[in-house]
């Protein structure tokens, strides 16, 4: 009996040893970071005809988007942005092929940049493939091509250089497994190769201060800090 118990006793050690150390393990300014996201981009899918340059972001941001320091719960959504070569238009009519899924709707313009855009709230894979046609110019489909499955660098990696590059700053806003801040990881395209695109990894804390990185998708260099 003494025997049975004792076996019985160690058997549960066993069982909840593990369970304490990853208790703690979950107990860091990472882990407290990682949830603490409120926005993060994940694929970038791109295509061009003589018409227009076009561009397929996705991920999950707030639902209520306040940039406040807090972060409160994410939905998915799915960028979708053009940039017509000649057209004064307002609004641009499309069909968006996901795999067999057809999405149907209208661009509008950005007054600030004369893109066209819209968020068709739906995630993609990496492996999707994603075809487009614009009404206007169109008559058959564009194919975007996922350009960040050539990305040494993802998004939680991204945060991952943010975080060590930052830790020093960011640990004096981690208090009682608590961190006060919230982080965006969005991409930045100024030129559509990997040369001239980044991560922009941005965190705003509840006392109004602010800090970013700015890093290549394909090196993890930080350009800008």
């Amino acid at each position: 009996m003494k025997k049975f118990f004792k076996i019985c006793t160690l058997a549960i050690c066993l069982i909840f040893v593990p369970c304490i150390l990853v208790a703690c393990g979950g107990n860091s300014l990472e882990g407290a970071i990682s949830s603490n996201i409120s926005e993060y981009r994940q694929n970038f899918f791109y295509g061009s005809n003589s018409n227009y340059t076009a561009s397929f972001t996705d991920g999950k941001r707030e639902q209520d988007f306040v940039t406040n320091g807090t972060s409160t719960p994410l939905v998915g959504f799915g960028v979708l942005v053009v940039r017509a070569k000649d057209t004064t238009s307002d609004n641009l009519d499309f069909e968006l092929k996901i795999n067999e899924e057809q999405i149907t709707g209208t661009l509008s313009k950005n007054p600030f940049d004369n893109s066209y855009v819209i968020d068709v709230e739906r995630e993609v894979s990496a492996g999707d493939k994603v075809l487009l046609k614009i009404n206007s110019f169109d008559q058959g489909y564009t194919q975007l091509d996922n350009l960040s499955n050539e990305w040494a660098v993802n998004h939680n990696k991204a945060l991952n250089i943010f975080v060590e590059h930052n830790k020093e700053n960011l640990s004096k806003y981690y208090v009682d497994n608590v961190f006060s801040g919230e982080v965006y990881i969005k991409i930045v395209a100024d030129k559509l190769d990997e040369g001239n695109i980044y991560w922009y990894v941005l965190c705003v804390l509840t006392d109004g201060n602010v800090m970013g990185s700015l890093i290549s998708v394909k090196t993890g260099e930080i350009l800008q800090n």
